[in-house]
Order: structure tokens, then sequence, then C-alpha cells
């Protein structure tokens, strides 16, 4: 992830949603640096970025990769949820992930172990449920998803898998 690169938006390479001023991206960078400093968490992508976090491309502001680590789950940035490209790394022994899991709009579970994501999948935690090894912003019309009249009616669930996305 660090690899990826701040690009003017019409670039075919550009990989980062941009922040709709510099003012917002510094917000979100700012307030990770306050959870950074305040202990119990680790910046891994700090030492392999260029500069800061925060640049500018093509007029346009982004937040670089950033990939932390947290010694417990119940740590703010394992709690947190951004945009992509933040991501929080917790460990957390496989008897107690999904009664750990905070709400989520996605949840990405790569494993073999059909307990565990029958779990997962029965957490209503969770708002979509990648089973394997999917981008979190990859979407399935045919799913449910925010905005639906679903909402109204159900609880909104989804489900995928690279098995089911090959038919």
């Amino acid at each position: 992830l660090a690899r990826i690169e701040a690009r003017p938006l019409d670039d075919p390479e550009a990989g980062l949603a941009a922040f709709p001023s510099r003012q917002a991206a510094e917000a979100m960078s700012d307030y990770l640096d306050a959870q950074l400093a305040g202990g119990g968490v680790e910046d891994l992508t700090a030492g392999l970025r260029d500069g800061g976090r925060v640049a500018e491309a093509g007029g346009c502001w982004f937040v670089l990769p950033t990939v932390v680590w947290c010694e417990s789950p119940d740590h703010p940035l394992a709690q947190s949820e951004f945009l992509f490209p933040f991501v929080s790394v917790v460990e957390v022994p496989e008897e107690e992930l999904v009664g750990k899991l905070c709400s989520t709009l996605v949840a990405t579970l790569v494993t073999e172990d059909v307990d565990l994501a029958a779990q997962a999948m029965g957490s209503p935690a969770i708002d979509r449920l990648n089973l394997g090894s999917l981008p979190t912003s990859r979407v399935s019309w045919d799913q449910p998803h925010e905005g639906n009249l679903f909402e109204f009616l159900y609880r909104q669930r989804a489900f995928q898998s690279p098995e089911l996305l090959a038919v």
C-alpha cells in the first residue's frame, strides 16, 4: 500500500480518493497523529513515505496509505473506519474475533474455516462481508447497499466470494 502515490484524478494509475480540501485531508491526518501519540499503536507505513501523510496532486488533496498496528482491539484506531487507504491491524485470538468486531461497513475474512465464516455471516456488526481476497471497494450491484429501499424493510447484509463472482 505504501507504494500507492497521490496522482491527478484523471491519471489511469490513480488509486486514492481525493478529499474536498487540504483542510479535510489534514484534519484526518491530524486525528491519526493524535491517536498515534497516545501509544498502543504504530504507523507501519510512516517510515516508507517520503514526507508527510498529506499530499497534493493535480489540484486535489490526498491522505497517503496508512497501515497501523494496534496492541488491542479496544484502541480507538482499531475501532475507526476511514476512507481507503487506511487500515488497522489487530491480533485477536480466533475464538474471540467475531465478538471483538465493532460496527463496520465492510469486513474481509481470509480463511478456509467454515465455522468462523458462519460466525462472521451471523454478526450484526458487519454490513458487508467479503470472504476471500476481494478489494473492499469492489461492489456487486445485485447485493444490498446504502440507499436501497430494502434498508427500510430489512437489515442489509451483503456477501461476496471470489468463487461466486466468477459465475
